[in-house]
């Protein structure tokens, strides 16, 4: 039971993590059937047998958490040879290390028509979606999923500190007439993607302005995905959802993303951080 527990409050919290379980031991072993929970800051819970055995298993967890991939950790309990830990019990075991990536957090800001659809998408996907807007009112829509976290505020610059946002953070910017001032509260933070609902004269003009008015450099404004989504001719709310939520989609599963082509530019894949496609949205 407390295996349950302990799985439950990790879900709970949001964290990612990785459950080491012994699956097969030959001659002498420190354990024969155990588990243990690893975060990925090194947290653990249980126990595989302590020593060196289970350290060596610690760090092969935390490096598969940042590579979002599960994987088998073998060792020998001898003290040279390959997948030596430095023991002299003589017995040899296989520990399966299963990932279980955190779940992306979503941040819209601007709670309108799009947002609102990609509100609900992403709440079926098993996103974390949170809304925030300087207008009340467009957080009580009746078609928001429950579920979704709500901040309001006077301005973004009064919102955007209450985020938390990490670099982890998936961030979509689609406001009624605050898009300059939502991203320029937010661009110089960390997150995983950035996107802004415009178009590309739009997105022109306020590269330009981040440029000339704020000193940001190209370096910065190349996190600036926009126009944002999949080029798949979408135009009504739901369409353009649909693009959004399969470009972070994309990102999620391949670690890329491959941006609408603007003039004269032709459409390329923006290299990000690899992520294993085994990875799940939601568990």
């Amino acid at each position: 039971m407390r295996l349950f527990n302990q799985l439950a409050s990790l879900e709970e919290q949001n964290q990612a993590f990785a459950l080491l379980q012994i699956i097969e031991c030959r001659g002498s072993t420190l354990r024969h059937s155990a588990w243990m929970t690893v975060t990925e800051q090194g947290e653990t819970a249980g126990t595989i047998g302590g020593g060196m055995l289970e350290r060596l298993a610690i760090d092969a967890a935390r490096e598969a958490i940042a590579q979002g991939a599960s994987r088998l950790f073998e060792a020998r309990l001898t003290r040279q040879g390959e997948n030596a830990v430095g023991s002299d019990c003589g017995g040899a075991m296989t520990i399966h290390i299963a990932v279980y990536p955190r779940r992306p957090a979503l941040f819209l800001l601007g709670a309108g028509h799009v947002n609102r659809e990609v509100a609900r998408l992403a709440a079926g996907l098993g996103f974390i979606v949170t809304l925030a807007d300087t207008w009340p009112a467009n957080l009580q829509h009746p078609e928001l999923p429950a579920a979704c976290r709500r901040i309001d505020g006077a301005d973004y610059a009064a919102i955007v500190p209450q985020l938390g946002l990490d670099e982890h953070s998936y961030v979509i910017i689609a406001t009624n007439h605050e898009d300059r001032e939502a991203l320029e509260q937010v661009i110089h933070l960390p997150f995983r993607y950035l996107g802004l609902l415009a178009s590309t004269r739009k997105a022109h003009h306020f590269r330009n302005l981040l440029r000339k008015e704020h000193g940001f450099s190209e370096e910065d404004l190349a996190r600036l995905h926009a126009p944002l989504g999949l080029k798949i001719g979408a135009e009504t709310p739901m369409e353009i959802a649909v693009s959004i939520i399969a470009e972070l989609i994309q990102l999620y599963r391949t670690g890329q993303v491959t941006p609408a082509a603007r003039p004269q530019e032709p459409a390329s894949a923006t290299k990000l951080t690899p992520v294993d496609q085994s990875v799940t949205l939601s568990r």
